[in-house]
């Protein structure tokens, strides 16, 4: 199976929870969206998890379904209805607790020649179509595996968050799994790269080291990790959950509440509470990084090798 529309459909997934796969996919939407020399891209954003945490905490999306919509797709071929303009350029389609209940129901659904990937592939290509998506991106939670195996067969390309910990790279042994399954079984999906995620980036040789190791899991994919690492910052996850924002966001809100919290001085008032983290800019930085060299990935596989020298956008 493969996606036929001018969109590239990329899927964060890792079979370990709390790795940083809603935030970035949020930082990722946000980039693509706003950034770059060509001006913004325009994104759909695909919460698959049903948790929900993409839809309410990384994007605060008010107007969310609980995840009914796209569980109507992936059972019935419901046309995909997303939320529109969460942010310029940036459109969602929500998660939530509906998407648990398709879970329980696959077996029913096998036995009924109910292909969820041909749903979902269908209507992705239809809404693409129409929309003009440059970019969708594809949000799982860890543990609704026919979810998996049906975002895996509809993909272009895989992106892999890890954190360091031994349960998060067992659950990237658990992920390459289904990969390499899904590529058996003819899905045309590739892998972006892993990204090590919440790690100190001062540590350069222990995380060189834990690259290493992710390479010697996936071998056979011809892929290496992304060389760079998403730096620990408590205070910017709390402040940007807290606040329905895409941690890249973060950096314009703490120079805007800095002015703010100035002029309430000068007038002397007391300020409102500022942001928990005291500088945002290193966490957004290392997520353009990401971006660049996302890009650049992709440019190497559409030009018909992974490892060509192209020049990213």
């Amino acid at each position: 199976m493969t996606f036929s529309g001018n969109a590239r459909v990329i899927l964060v997934a890792n079979r370990k929870g709390g790795v940083g796969k809603s935030t970035t996919v949020a930082a990722i939407a946000q980039q693509i969206a706003t950034g770059g020399r060509r001006g913004g891209r325009k994104v759909l954003a695909i919460d698959g998890d049903a948790q929900g945490n993409l839809t309410e905490d990384d994007l605060g999306t008010a107007a969310s379904d609980g995840g009914a919509g796209l569980a109507q797709t992936l059972q019935f071929g419901a046309p995909l209805n997303p939320v529109r303009g969460v942010r310029p350029n940036i459109d969602i389609i929500p998660g939530g607790g509906a998407l648990s209940l398709v879970s329980a129901a696959i077996h029913a659904m096998r036995d009924n020649g109910i292909d969820m990937a041909a749903h979902l592939q269908t209507q992705l290509e239809t809404l693409c179509a129409v929309e003009g998506y440059d970019l969708v991106l594809i949000d799982t939670g860890p543990g609704e595996v026919p979810l998996l195996e049906t975002f895996l067969g509809i993909a272009n390309y895989l992106i892999i968050p890890t954190k360091s910990d031994e349960s998060s790279f067992k659950g990237v042994g658990k992920l390459a799994k289904h990969f390499f399954a899904a590529q058996r079984a003819g899905a045309s999906i590739q892998l972006l790269g892993v990204l090590l995620f919440g790690a100190d980036h001062r540590a350069a040789k222990r995380n060189q080291d834990l690259l290493e190791q992710l390479s010697e899991m996936l071998e056979g994919s011809g892929v290496d990790p992304f060389g760079l690492v998403i730096r620990h910052s408590e205070g910017a996850t709390i402040d940007a959950r807290g606040r329905g924002l895409a941690i890249t966001e973060l950096p314009g809100i703490a120079a805007t509440e800095r002015r703010e919290i100035l002029s309430s001085l000068k007038k002397g008032e007391r300020p409102a509470r500022s942001l928990w983290s005291s500088n945002s800019s290193g966490v957004a930085a290392d997520y353009q990084q990401l971006v660049y060299e996302m890009m650049k990935r992709l440019a190497q596989y559409e030009q018909g090798s992974p490892r060509a020298a192209v020049v990213g956008e």
